[in-house]
């Protein structure tokens, strides 16, 4: 309790110095950025606010929803601004769990040396908070899952899937990721972010809401994609599982600007699949444009990113996931040879792409 209460102390005057440093102004202006840290292990949290050339904060929440959600440990967040502490390996590693805009997580790094010069004067000025590394988690050890897995759990079915495409190369060791709707519910089992795709086991797996918050005290950071997934589900409510993959051919495909062609039945299903331009992974600009791409369309393009695919079941959406990226590896090899790709003939084409939705 008392190591509590010092760390207390030390964020309510490292709030009120962050808020008076002329450097930190300035670092706000044309900001509109709301950070919110939460410190599970001493039941503390505190937000700060770049707005317009002023710089707010203090203990407790935000009114309203933060832009970017920080879950850590008090001596992660210690460590961090100590200098002790590599923020970018704490968040790979999972000692930070980060939710919400990647851009505007990016604020957060940009004034990393600031924020660390004013909590070491606020740490001088209330002393040593203590060995915070001694606090014990609230209610158990951190990262488990609440749920046990049941056989029948969409977990199991998720790692199968996560998996296959991994083996597939349709994903890498910790590019891409897969989430699938918990039956009957409007919240969702996702892949963690940073972590190795060949490893995963189903106590790892975040369950998130359809805004993309986690759930779950202590556990591992959802997927920084969440937004986009999320956006899918709401947009389209007979969707059950969400695919993004690093597919390669696909993804040289877009990058390349060549259309998607119907070079054999399977292909001829999806038709001219939409197309988005590269945009920041991880930001509600991309989740917009994702949903209003995928409004008609069970897939989407991401230029310089890879391929989204939702499905009326996990199985439905895996394999269209091999199935586009088989198609424009075909697409591709005609190209390379310099032929032009041989496609269905139109009655065919018409026909099979009145069927498309029955694919998903």
């Amino acid at each position: 309790a008392e190591t509590i209460e010092k760390v207390r102390r030390l964020l309510a005057e490292f709030l009120a110095r962050a808020s008076a440093d002329e450097t930190l102004r300035a670092a706000a202006g044309g900001k509109d950025v709301t950070l919110h840290f939460t410190l599970p292990e001493v039941g503390l949290d505190f937000y700060l606010r770049l707005r317009d050339g002023r710089l707010g904060g203090a203990l407790g929440a935000p009114d309203g929803d933060a832009d970017v959600e920080l879950r850590m440990r008090a001596e992660v967040l210690d460590g961090m601004f100590t200098g002790t502490l590599n923020p970018m390996q704490a968040a790979t590693t999972g000692r930070i769990g980060f939710t919400g805009d990647t851009m505007k997580a990016m604020t957060l790094q940009q004034i990393q040396d600031d924020l660390s010069r004013v909590y070491r004067a606020a740490r001088a000025a209330v002393g040593d908070p203590g060995d915070l590394a001694a606090i014990p988690e609230p209610g158990g050890t951190a990262h488990a899952a609440p749920r046990p897995v049941a056989p029948d759990d969409v977990r199991t079915e998720i790692l199968a899937v996560v998996k296959e495409l991994y083996a597939s190369q349709l994903i890498t060791a910790t590019g891409g990721n897969v989430s699938a709707r918990i039956p009957g519910t409007d919240e969702l089992w996702i892949t963690p972010s940073q972590s190795f795709k060949g490893e995963l086991t189903p106590e790892m797996l975040v369950r998130i809401d359809l805004n993309g918050r986690p759930l779950d005290p202590g556990a591992l950071p959802p997927s920084s994609e969440r937004l986009m997934h999320c956006a899918v589900y709401k947009a389209r409510p007979e969707v059950q599982a969400v695919i993004h993959a690093h597919a390669p051919h696909a993804t040289m495909l877009v990058n390349a600007g060549l259309p998607f062609l119907p070079v054999s039945t399977e292909a001829a299903f999806f038709g001219d699949i939409p197309r988005v331009p590269f945009i920041m992974p991880g930001t509600q600009e991309l989740a917009d444009a994702i949903e209003e791409a995928m409004r008609n369309s069970w897939a989407v393009l991401m230029q310089n990113h890879g391929l989204l695919v939702a499905g009326r079941s996990l199985r439905r959406a895996a394999d269209m996931v091999e199935v586009i990226d088989r198609s424009a590896q075909v697409i591709l090899g005609c190209h390379q040879v310099g032929k032009t790709p041989s496609v269905l003939p139109p009655d065919v084409i018409e026909m099979l792409q009145k069927m498309g939705d029955m694919m998903a």
